[in-house]
């Protein structure tokens, strides 16, 4: 386990085997997730790591609206 420091401006760095092996580069989005003991860092998916993941999704008739409901108030 690596210790890291908080700055005065409350940023910290993240070890380099850490951005490794994580795939964390300059301009990458992290979510912080607050936990009981701290702070949960996650990697927010790009859209290439999200596309196809609906694909084969068997949808049913009840799930599809017609045009009209899909207009904003």
């Amino acid at each position: 386990m690596t210790t890291v420091t908080v700055s005065s401006k409350y940023q910290i760095v993240i070890p380099k085997e850490a951005r490794r092996k994580l795939g964390i580069s300059s301009g990458t989005r992290l979510q912080a997730i607050p936990e009981e003991s701290g702070i949960r860092l996650v990697k927010e998916p790009s859209i290439d790591d999200i596309c196809g993941l609906l694909k084969g999704l068997k949808v049913q008739d009840a799930d599809i609206r017609d045009y009209e409901d899909r207009k904003l108030p």
